[in-house]
């Protein structure tokens, strides 16, 4: 038996806030008044009023923030979304993720999947990313 438009809809609902809840993990010891925290509640709120599309954009925000949505069409039935690090650089030069689907908000969540798996491993030993851009530009200083 197909599945109607409305059972699609449904199903397409409860699979993104699925994929939502695992997203977004646990962060315990977070304060719901700072940044981190309100984003969060944010979040929770657009599940619970069924924006989708929305709470997957805030979950970038909050969980990949050096990643941005650099491409979002619709061709043929699916929804093809590309986030990257840097939206500026011609295509065949970035290292994008993307992801395919018929629902725009997972199209977007499988991207986010995606680029979480494309982000650097942390170093042994330390508690930062290799590619952390906190830690500076090194210079050489020496005057020859």
């Amino acid at each position: 038996m197909p599945l109607t438009m409305t059972q699609d809809v449904t199903q397409a609902a409860q699979e993104a806030a699925g994929l939502l809840t695992d997203l977004l993990g646990e962060d315990e010891g977070v304060s719901p008044l700072s940044a981190r925290g309100r984003r969060r509640v944010r979040i929770d709120q657009l599940l619970r009023a069924e924006a989708r599309i929305d709470a997957a954009l805030e979950l970038i925000a909050l969980r990949l923030p050096r990643w941005s949505l650099r491409r979002l069409a619709y061709d043929d039935g699916e929804w093809h979304c590309a986030l990257s690090q840097q939206r500026e650089m011609p295509d065949w030069l970035d290292l994008c993720a993307e992801a395919t689907h018929s629902d725009l908000s997972l199209a977007i969540l499988h991207a986010a999947v995606e680029a979480q798996g494309l982000e650097p491993k942390p170093a042994p030993g330390s508690g930062r990313h290799a590619a952390d851009p906190d830690l500076g530009t090194l210079l050489c200083c020496d005057n020859f």
